[in-house]
C-alpha cells in the first residue's frame, strides 16, 4: 500500500506528524510519500517508511513548474490513500486529477472522507482503520549516524549533557547557559557538556540520542529528544509564567539534580 501526505507547515508541525505517519506504515505496511516545504524535507528523512519526499512550497507561492512537478508525482505512483493537511481550491483540483480512491481532508471538493475542522490530526487515521498508540513512537536512527555523533563528543567517559538553546532574543541568556556548563563540570564527576550543532535533522537527532540528557529552549530539539527516549529539561515548561530570560539558574540546576 502507498499513502501520500500533503504536509504544509514548519519544523515543529512536520515533527508532530511523524508518529502519525509511522503508525500508518506500521499498521498497514504502507510506503509513504510526503509533500512538504523544501526546507523541511530533512525531518521526513528520519522515518524509514518514507520512500520519497516531494518538495513543494505550500506557503511560499508555488510556481507553475512546482504545480506541474507535484501533479506528475501524484499521478505517477499507485497511491491508495491521501492525507491532505493543506487546503485550497488549487490543491483540490490537483488531487481530483489523480486516481487516489481514499482522500482524507478537512474539506474541499476532492475530499472523500472529511475530518471535522475541530478534530485533531489523529482523526485523519480513522478512515484508514488505523488506531494505534502514537505516544509510543520512537525514532530508529542509523548506527552510522550515532557513531559519527559519538565520535564528535567531548573527550571523557562521564555523563554528557547536551544544551540546545533556541538562540533568539527571547531565549535564556547566554551567560546562564555558560554558568550551567560550569556547574555540570564542577558538580558532576567527569561531567561533560556540548551544544547542539547546526546540521541536518538526522545529524541533530543523532547528537541528541547520543547524550545522557538534554536542556533545551528549542521546541525542535525537545521533540527530537522525546522521540529519541532521552530525558529533556524543557526551559519553557520549567519557567511557567516567568519570562524565559528571567528563569533562575538555581531552578534549572534543581531540575537537573545539581542543587
Amino acid at each position: 500500500m502507498r499513502v501520500l501526505l500533503l504536509s504544509p507547515g514548519g519544523p515543529e508541525t512536520q515533527l508532530a506528524r511523524l508518529p502519525l505517519a509511522a503508525q500508518i506504515a506500521l499498521e498497514l505496511g504502507a510506503q509513504l510519500q510526503v509533500a512538504c516545504n523544501p526546507s523541511e524535507a530533512g525531518y521526513w528523512a528520519l522515518l524509514p517508511a518514507v520512500e520519497k519526499v516531494l518538495p513543494f512550497p505550500f506557503e511560499a507561492g508555488a510556481t507553475l513548474a512546482d504545480w506541474a512537478n507535484l501533479l506528475g508525482s501524484v499521478r505517477e505512483p499507485d497511491f491508495q490513500a491521501c492525507l491532505n493537511f493543506a487546503s485550497g481550491a488549487a490543491l483540490d483540483l490537483l488531487i481530483s486529477l489523480s486516481h487516489i480512491p481514499l482522500r482524507v481532508a478537512r474539506g474541499g471538493f476532492s475530499c472523500t472522507n472529511p475530518v471535522a475542522t475541530t478534530a485533531g490530526e489523529q482523526e485523519f487515521l480513522a478512515p484508514l482503520g488505523v488506531s494505534g498508540d502514537q505516544a509510543a513512537f520512537k525514532l530508529q536512527l542509523p548506527a552510522k549516524a550515532l557513531e559519527q555523533a559519538s565520535a564528535q563528543q567531548p573527550s571523557g567517559q562521564g555523563p554528557l549533557l547536551l544544551l540546545a538553546p533556541q538562540g533568539d532574543a527571547a531565549d535564556w541568556p547566554e551567560q546562564q547557559w555558560q554558568q550551567l556548563e560550569e556547574a555540570v563540570v564542577s558538580r558532576i564527576s567527569g561531567g561533560r557538556t556540548e551544544r547542539l550543532r547546526p546540521g541536518k535533522p538526522l545529524q541533530q537527532a543523532a547528537q541528541i540520542a547520543s547524550a545522557d540528557g538534554v536542556v533545551s529552549s528549542s521546541a525542535v530539539a525537545s521533540t527530537l529528544g522525546h522521540y529519541c527516549g532521552i530525558s529533556v529539561v524543557e526551559l519553557q515548561k520549567l519557567s511557567g509564567n516567568t519570562p524565559l530570560p528571567q528563569l533562575p539558574l538555581q531552578q534549572v540546576s534543581q531540575a537537573l539534580g545539581l542543587a
